[in-house]
């Protein structure tokens, strides 16, 4: 089941958020709603100037803090205004200025839902748990539905187009006709009524940034140029875009504290060291770390929303913003939380069985085979900037996602050395990345261990070679080819091998 439900509380006093809160932000009683609902939300955040109607006679009303929202409740933004939804299982909606936006709800058999949120105009950004079995959560516009298991990125109605854009996870987009694309991370797509579908490969994809910058294109041109100018428009941005993220990776320093395995009470606080300055933003709480430098957020949710629970974060300058970390946890009912210690005077009670958590399989034997995606060696003329970061997709393969209980752990080593170990309860996919930066002019070798519960252990390598002789690039113009230019390095000596 679906429903909105999970709020964030202030721990950062200096943190932007604590100090804008204005007048719209206080926190009301939540008006009386029906028992019986499919859908709940709560409202996290309102913003500016927000309102939302209940039922078939249209009678607005401003959005508060607090108050829940149900299905077919429609909420409607102004300029410089903004909503953030709240849901129990983790996941995070927010609608942001001069938008309207339909809540839609219904039950597909006993047990599963599906939720629909119906945009007439304007954008949706969300942060989605992966679902249940059964549930959907779509996004819709009147060009096309996205469907979505969790990921985290942007959905909106742009000049009468659809633009679903992906900052992570995986989006199926179906148009009018029933023609079906698939995006990934780091990837938008714009359906077109008449244009059709147009796929682009972008760093920006699903960032606040790439969202103003589709907000100006429709501002700036008429609405039939938009759908010849969008593609130049956001390649252009996204040639920038690169650029200035590279020097913003470059300096950040992320050193996040990891949460336990698994939590028995519905909340977890998130801390971590981070330059002064840097805007994290997590489920839609952006926070300006303080000069202490010291990030920290705590998040609850329903009491009942048993489950994984994943927290994306995200890192930015004010201009660009790239993914800094991940922290996850496993919610388990009470019943499944370890006797207290015994005193001196008490014997070890029994530990109390996991009633809502399958018992751990027991080890057998599965055809598994591990690779890395693209080629064994990656040759990369990195001509823009010092630092590469490498993205290592790990893909499993042989086997299906409910027998990955028989995987005890993954680590990643460089060059010999652990740089990454996850366990059993940190895999929940047959696709793994890892993300490692690779200064210039640096050969890497990367090892990849799968350790089976059957005492097995599966391996696969993959070796990146970034390069780049910046004095054959003088003034934009390229001296020698590619080839040559790797070549000319390599003889020299200068291609250091870790």
């Amino acid at each position: 089941m679906l429903s909105l439900a999970l709020f964030a509380c202030k721990d950062e006093p200096n943190s932007k958020s604590a100090v804008e809160k204005g007048p719209a932000e206080v926190e009301r009683p939540a008006e009386e709603i029906p028992e019986k609902t499919i859908f709940r939300a709560k409202v996290r955040k309102s913003l500016g100037d927000a309102n939302y109607t209940r039922g078939k006679v249209e009678k607005w009303k401003h959005v508060s803090v607090g108050q829940k929202m149900i299905e077919n409740d429609r909420v409607r933004t102004a300029l410089e205004s903004e909503v953030v939804l709240g849901v129990e299982d983790g996941s995070s909606l927010w609608i942001t200025e001069n938008s309207d936006v339909t809540l839609s709800a219904e039950m597909l058999d006993a047990v599963a839902r599906k939720i629909s949120v119906v945009i007439k105009n304007g954008k949706v950004h969300f942060d989605v748990q992966k679902q249940k079995t059964g549930d959907v959560v779509e996004f819709k516009t009147g060009t096309a539905v996205a469907a979505i298991r969790g990921t985290a990125g942007f959905v909106g109605d742009v000049g009468g187009k659809m633009v679903a854009s992906l900052k992570e996870g995986r989006v199926e987009v179906t148009d009018k006709n029933g023609k079906k694309e698939t995006i990934l991370k780091n990837q938008t797509i714009v359906v077109d009524e008449k244009k059709g579908v147009m796929k682009l490969d972008l760093l920006a994809s699903g960032s606040p940034a790439l969202s103003k910058v589709l907000d100006s294109l429709v501002k700036s041109a008429p609405e039939e140029e938009v759908a010849r100018e969008i593609s130049g428009v956001l390649k252009k941005f996204d040639a920038g875009y690169k650029v200035r993220l590279a020097k913003f990776e470059k300096s950040l320093k992320f050193m996040a504290s990891a949460l336990p395995p698994e939590v028995y009470f519905p909340n977890v606080t998130l801390q971590a060291r981070v330059n002064p300055g840097v805007i994290v933003s997590v489920l839609g709480e952006t926070d300006t770390v303080g000069a202490n430098g010291v990030y920290q957020r705590a998040f609850e949710w329903d009491e009942n929303a048993f489950g994984t629970k994943r927290f994306f974060a995200n890192c930015s300058d004010g201009d660009v913003e790239i993914p800094c970390f991940m922290w996850t946890t496993e919610y388990v009912a009470p019943s499944a939380e370890p006797a207290a210690e015994p005193t001196t005077e008490e014997k070890p009670a029994a530990a109390a069985p996991k009633e809502d958590k399958p018992a751990a399989e027991a080890p057998k034997n599965v055809n598994l085979s591990v690779n890395f995606a693209g080629q064994q060696t990656e040759k990369v003329h990195n001509k823009m900037s010092d630092v590469y970061t490498a993205r290592l997709k790990l893909n499993l393969s042989g086997i299906a996602e409910s027998d990955l209980g028989q995987i005890a752990s993954i680590t990643l080593k460089r060059g010999g050395n652990v740089v990454k170990t996850l366990s059993s309860a940190e895999i929940h996919s047959l696709s793994i990345e890892f993300s490692e930066k690779i200064e210039l002019n640096r050969i890497v070798h990367f090892e990849a261990e799968v350790a089976l519960k059957n005492g097995k252990v599966k391996t696969a390598r993959k070796t990146y070679e970034v390069f780049c002789n910046k004095r054959t690039h003088v003034g934009g113009e390229d001296a020698v080819g590619e080839q040559e230019e790797y070549e000319q390095l390599k003889s020299k000596g200068t291609l250091k091998e870790e």
